[in-house]
């Protein structure tokens, strides 16, 4: 009993350390939506996907295009399609095409993370 209250203990005080790094936990999070965003975009949704995801940057625990003025908008045109600019063949979508989808699967496949497994890792080291 004694060792199972040792290892309990160790594990909350990683997890408390972890959570200690709020901008690394936002960070790492960022990073893995920009990397499912990015295998999206190689489907080509639309057609400047891909070349708006790879102009794309973490900075911090944001995700944003690495420059501005037109390569943002060509990001946020391939994102979410237009119904006035043609060259990117797809209507208007709200809930866009490669990178909010991107970040919706992220957050399903780490909420499918138990606690047990959260805790077992953690006491893993």
């Amino acid at each position: 009993m004694a060792r199972d209250l040792q290892y309990a203990q160790a594990a909350i005080k990683r997890l408390l350390r972890s959570l200690d790094k709020p901008e690394s936990l936002a960070h790492d999070f960022a990073t893995q939506i920009l990397e499912q965003a990015r295998r999206n975009a190689a489907s080509k949704p639309t057609p400047q996907a891909r070349m708006a995801a790879e102009n794309m940057a973490v900075q911090g625990g944001t995700i944003a295009p690495s420059s501005s003025g037109a390569a943002a908008d060509v990001a946020i045109g391939s994102e979410f399609g237009s119904t006035v600019y043609a060259q990117f063949h797809k209507g208007r979508n709200p809930r866009g095409y490669w990178l909010y989808p991107a970040g919706r699967m992220v957050a399903e496949r780490n909420g499918e993370e138990t606690l047990d497994q959260v805790l077992r890792r953690a006491v893993g080291g």
